[in-house]
């Protein structure tokens, strides 16, 4: 047997960057960079409103579940004014 060559044989072929044309890179640099942005979820805004609720008054609502109890609650002037307001929030 005779051998006269390697046979083709080679080592590993060398590492080549892989390179972007130039009209490329132009045309990336050219463009206005993209803007970033947010999108809330109607749940997140109605948590968000639920921060800005004030705190219960624990006393006042103590105080308003004796007086309806005891039946003094609806005197014929607090009757009177949630009319008044009624009318108020109906009217356009």
């Amino acid at each position: 047997m005779e051998i006269k060559t390697t046979g083709g044989i080679t080592g590993p072929d060398p590492i080549q960057p892989q390179r972007t044309p130039a009209n490329r890179i132009r045309a990336y640099s050219d463009s206005a960079p993209a803007a970033d942005r947010a999108e809330i979820s109607d749940h997140a805004r109605f948590l968000s409103h639920l921060r800005e609720v004030p705190p219960i008054r624990t006393e006042k609502v103590e105080e308003l579940k004796a007086l309806i109890a005891s039946g003094n609650y609806e005197t014929p002037g607090r009757i009177a004014g949630a009319v008044e307001k009624l009318l108020e929030e109906m009217a356009p």
